[in-house]
């Protein structure tokens, strides 16, 4: 009987050890997304070109830009002002401005939202420049921040 016992216990061990049990569950917090209105910093470096270079949220689209303090206006390329959604007619393109070039050509026209890092501007002045090969970011935008500030090889927007 004794070993009637002891084998039963063995077994019923045995059996329990192969039987998987059951994790408890464990509660994971979600993880929390900075809200796309709450301004945060921006630090960017200085590229090897000497640009500072910037993601935004222009009317909801990613674009890349150079982050100009020189330039009085901001800027797009035909292909970000399309993939912005922004209605430009590129048979009025007129002079808009000189460069080392000579004449620059383009439109006027409205950037509805422009967010970077939570930073937000609306109904911002543009241009849409024929020929050109990356967007700015210029007054018209940086002039909406509390500061802009460079120092050694980085720039900080907030």
């Amino acid at each position: 009987m004794k070993i009637a016992l002891a084998l039963m216990a063995v077994t019923g061990i045995a059996i329990g050890l192969a039987i998987p049990t059951a994790k408890p569950k464990v509660a994971v917090a979600p993880v929390v997304q900075p809200a796309r209105d709450v301004p945060v910093e921006t630090v960017l470096d200085r590229s090897p070109s000497g640009a500072f270079v910037a993601i935004a949220d222009v009317n909801d689209e990613p674009i890349r830009f150079v982050v100009d303090t020189g330039a009085d206006i901001v800027a797009l390329t035909v292909a970000d002002a399309k993939r912005a959604h922004i209605t430009f007619d590129p048979s009025l393109f007129q002079v808009v401005g000189r460069g080392a070039a000579g004449d620059v050509r383009g439109q006027e026209v409205r950037i509805a939202d422009i967010v970077l890092d939570g930073k937000r501007a609306t109904d911002v002045r543009a241009v849409v420049l024929e020929g050109s090969d990356m967007s700015l970011l210029g007054h018209t935008y940086l002039r909406r921040l509390k500061n802009v500030q460079i120092s050694n090889d980085k720039m900080t927007l907030r």
